[in-house]
């Protein structure tokens, strides 16, 4: 679980790290070329490292969601800002594809934001997702740990015999 863990927040951080890597470089530091401004060539290097940990944190993902997540909403723990970290996910996927696929001269303005501005935000919102689910009182029960039935009808009965 721990191993998980770590390799869940290795992932993110590489996805943060290299598309806020991306900006800083796209914006700041471009170059002189012979026919003016030009992309810095570490550019395409950070976009390519994004979309590499873009795939690995897909995989991360879907390795927590049927248990971490699948137990927490069963037993209503930190609902509202797990599904927020979900449909922020999900929000910056679709726009990462729509910039992959779907950029053009009439969006280039706008879609790329529509993607950073949130993709920024994302280590806040996991942030309080982590802090707000370790705040609970009670910890999630492990795979080790049998989970106790809640009601009396699932508890086996002593036979008559």
């Amino acid at each position: 679980m721990a191993g998980q863990r770590k390799a869940l927040h290795l992932c993110f951080a590489l996805l943060w790290g290299s598309g806020a890597l991306w900006l800083v470089y796209h914006y700041f530091f471009s170059i002189n070329g012979p026919f003016g401004p030009a992309p810095n060539p570490l550019e395409h290097w950070w976009l390519r490292l994004h979309g590499l940990s873009l795939m690995a944190a897909l995989l991360a993902i879907g390795s927590v969601l049927p248990h971490h997540a699948q137990r927490a909403w069963a037993l209503n723990k930190n609902r509202v800002l797990g599904f927020a970290l979900l449909a922020a996910l999900g929000w910056l996927i679709l726009t990462g594809y729509a910039l992959y696929y779907f950029s053009s001269d009439s969006n280039q303005k706008w879609l790329p934001l529509l993607h950073w501005i949130p993709g920024l935000a994302l280590p806040l919102l996991l942030t309080m997702h982590i802090i707000h689910g370790k705040k609970r009182a009670s910890p999630l029960p492990h795979r080790s740990e049998p989970v106790l039935p809640t009601t009396a009808e699932a508890l086996p009965q002593p036979s008559t015999d």
